[in-house]
């Protein structure tokens, strides 16, 4: 079921424009990055891709796309990697940005609550939008965050790719 990113906060802003689902199948995407990302994803099944298990090596069409995001705790985040594409979309490359539930900027506040969400399921999560948020409501894009995880089965990180649609 799609629901809105962020439909619990009572705006009429931008933030309403993205969408997002938990992925189970590779045909839930659109995108050729974002599938190449769920396949590495769902090919740990039945375990849990870890930190360590991801080469950017082996799949080096995803570099410019990718992003890497550090939980430090529930809530609280650090943007460790941003590939040129990402910051080209965004408009900001991110790399060693912390981002939680009490950042300054309120999308960095809405990122902290959306990994928040994806730490209950333990599974992918698409998004698809337009980059009002940043000024760039002429760009559609769609996303894939995927959590990875310790030896334990905690969330260490969650690894993303984003790409523009059409």
């Amino acid at each position: 079921m799609e629901q809105s990113l962020f439909a619990y906060e009572q705006r009429s802003d931008n933030f309403r424009l993205i969408q997002s689902t938990p992925i189970n199948s590779v045909s839930e995407l659109r995108c050729t990055l974002t599938r190449k990302l769920f396949e590495w994803w769902s090919s740990f099944t039945p375990d849990l891709p870890q930190r360590s298990d991801f080469d950017i090596a082996s799949v080096p069409s995803l570099a410019s796309n990718i992003y890497l995001i550090e939980k430090i705790s529930s809530g609280k985040y650090l943007y460790r990697l941003c590939g040129n594409k990402v910051g080209q979309l965004i408009g900001n490359h991110y790399r060693m940005v912390d981002i939680s539930l009490t950042s300054e900027p309120y999308e960095d506040r809405q990122l902290a609550k959306y990994l928040d969400e994806i730490s209950k399921t333990n599974s992918p999560s698409r998004c698809r939008g337009n980059l009002s948020f940043v000024d760039r409501e002429f760009i559609t894009f769609e996303s894939l965050d995927c959590p990875l995880f310790d030896s334990d089965g905690n969330i260490t990180h969650y690894l993303g790719v984003i790409c523009e649609t059409r």
